[in-house]
């Protein structure tokens, strides 16, 4: 069978099959992310002074903030439909950053790591210092980062497959 050379629609990189998904590893992260902040963030310390105007944001729900995103009402608001808890509160970013972890092995599987490569990456994450401090506290700042790396990891898949639909 004669190889073809790639098209438009087609590349090199297309062909090359991405390594096996770490699933039992990745899963084995993401729980002890999350199981590290229902011990510790969750349950203990009281509420954070912006924590208490962001449950005040979700009273009075609005398109825009001047000194916030509205999502971040949203946010607080699902925590308030939640029961309005601290626990209901904290869990939301502690989500997030369990997402995050997720996200960070799958950009690592995506350039082409194999198990051991989307473990340590999620190990990272888990073990960073400004992350566990930005997942601990509903802020702004514990779903940014998730933001950012669903497009590093969006970014990652066009640049290996070349389909530039996936901006849509």
């Amino acid at each position: 069978m004669a190889a073809t050379a790639p098209n438009a629609t087609t590349s090199l990189i297309d062909a090359a099959p991405l390594p096996d998904l770490a699933v039992g590893a990745i899963v084995t992260v993401c729980a002890a992310k999350l199981l590290l902040h229902l011990f510790t963030s969750v349950m203990h310390y009281g509420y954070f002074r912006d924590e208490l105007y962001y449950l005040d944001m979700a009273r009075h729900l609005d398109w825009g903030y001047v000194d916030a995103a509205p999502l971040i009402a949203v946010y607080a608001k699902i925590a308030l439909v939640m029961g309005g808890s601290l626990a209901a509160l904290r869990i939301l970013p502690a989500l997030a950053g369990t997402a995050l972890v997720a996200l960070s092995s799958l950009i690592a599987r995506e350039l082409g790591g194999g198990r051991y490569a989307q473990f340590l990456a999620g190990l990272a994450v888990l073990l960073a210092p400004g992350v566990l401090v930005t997942d601990s506290l509903l802020t702004m700042n514990a779903f940014e980062p998730l933001f950012w790396m669903g497009c590093v990891l969006v970014i990652a898949r066009i640049l290996r497959t070349g389909n530039s639909r996936l901006w849509l």
